[in-house]
């Protein structure tokens, strides 16, 4: 007895223009499952799936770029200072430790974070492709870590104007990692340069005004 011949109409086979999940994709299904009562920085790093340099990095520097309430932003400034600063001495592997990991915010005030950021890490994505393979792993150089650390410590310190530029460097960085994508990293690298230029500025420019100011009142 012969057998049946092979029903071709069942194709198995992936779509060669099926896409990849991506980071995106993973924030919204988190975003749609948020936790009951509170959302600690543990959580949103498990819905990333991985700890790698890249998603932790994301993790933390989300608030950077949604004008977000002071109880979010202080969430996160300890733990992208203490990650940067293990990069800056070339730990490898480097991780966050349980109790940061614990602190956690409202449900309500996480959804918020969430759907500002969002539009605007979507609107990135779609810029970015896996390219130029030796900027994509610049994050195995020890450099690279001292680096974020002096763009994190821009970031949190309270000067005017000086916040946004070195978050979203360090979103753009984060994302370019992800997607191993050199020119997002590149670019983020110049905007990184310029966000310590602008820094350096505007504190210098804030130092010689109080100097005017208390040589005047003197």
């Amino acid at each position: 007895m012969t057998r049946p011949a092979p029903d071709d109409s069942t194709d198995l086979t992936v779509p060669e223009n099926a896409e990849e999940e991506r980071t995106s994709d993973v924030l919204a299904h988190f975003r749609a499952n948020l936790p009951p009562d509170s959302v600690s920085l543990g959580d949103l790093i498990q819905a990333l799936g991985d700890r790698s340099l890249g998603t932790i990095l994301l993790a933390v520097a989300l608030p950077t770029i949604a004008p977000v309430p002071l109880g979010v932003s202080c969430l996160f400034d300890l733990p992208i200072l203490l990650y940067t600063a293990q990069l800056a001495f070339g730990t490898r592997g480097a991780r966050l430790p349980e109790w940061l990991l614990r602190r956690s915010v409202s449900r309500s005030m996480a959804a918020k974070t969430l759907d500002v950021a969002m539009p605007r890490l979507i609107g990135i994505e779609k810029m970015l492709k896996p390219r130029h393979h030796r900027l994509a792993t610049i994050d195995r150089e020890r450099w690279f870590g001292l680096l974020l650390f002096i763009l994190t410590l821009t970031c949190i310190v309270p000067l005017p104007l000086t916040g946004w530029l070195p978050g979203f460097a360090l979103v753009l960085i984060a994302l370019g990692l992800i997607e191993r994508d050199g020119a997002a990293i590149g670019v983020g690298l110049g905007l990184t340069v310029a966000a310590l230029v602008f820094f350096a500025l505007v504190a210098s420019g804030l130092s010689y005004a109080g100097h005017q100011l208390l040589a005047a009142t003197g």
